[in-house]
């Protein structure tokens, strides 16, 4: 049996009738500790299941797991944002087994940024100039390196500060992070 974590479920009932697929893996994959990348899918049925007794979503854990299963492809490397990436094993994950094998447990900012920046297709829709959407490396330190997302921002303004890490439009929403 899986043993749920509350801060979870708390954040679930946050969400409320917003939780989206992609944001309740997302929960799923920063606060739940497993042993490897992303999670079981036991485990993604387990919060699904939660969903209903809690009564925490119009979304009863079908429709939840349906729509993970519809965004759920086997691919290594980056697709998309609207992808789930299957790791084998029964595992899952909302960014692809290429960056949990060079980043996971990674603890330098810079690397993230430096492997995110390689990728051949473009990471984040719209924001600001050229790089890495500043929210979406936290997101993506935080449950990969698993890092505190706040330890991963108080790091970046360091780089931000010191170098070697850029960032364009700071002012905007979204800025995107870079190496100078």
């Amino acid at each position: 049996m899986v043993e749920l974590h509350d801060h979870i479920i708390e954040e679930f009932g946050h969400r409320g009738d917003s939780l989206l697929a992609d944001e309740f893996l997302s929960l799923i994959e920063r606060y739940h500790s497993t042993d490897g990348p992303g999670v079981p899918w036991d485990v993604v049925e387990a919060y699904a299941n939660a969903l209903d007794r809690e009564g925490l979503s119009q979304l009863n854990s079908d429709v939840m797991l349906d729509r993970i299963e519809e965004k759920r492809r086997n691919s290594e490397t980056w697709i998309g944002e609207e992808t789930v990436y299957d790791l084998g094993d029964g595992r899952v994950s909302n960014y692809p087994a290429e960056w949990h094998d060079r980043l996971g447990g990674a603890d330098d900012i810079v690397d993230f940024v430096e492997v995110l920046t390689e990728t051949d297709v473009s990471i984040g829709q719209g924001g600001a100039g050229r790089g890495v959407p500043e929210n979406l490396l936290l997101d993506i330190v935080a449950t990969v390196g698993g890092l505190d997302r706040e330890e991963a921002k108080a790091q970046l303004e360091e780089k931000r500060r010191d170098g070697p890490i850029a960032e364009d439009a700071d002012q905007h929403p979204d800025a995107r992070v870079r190496l100078e």
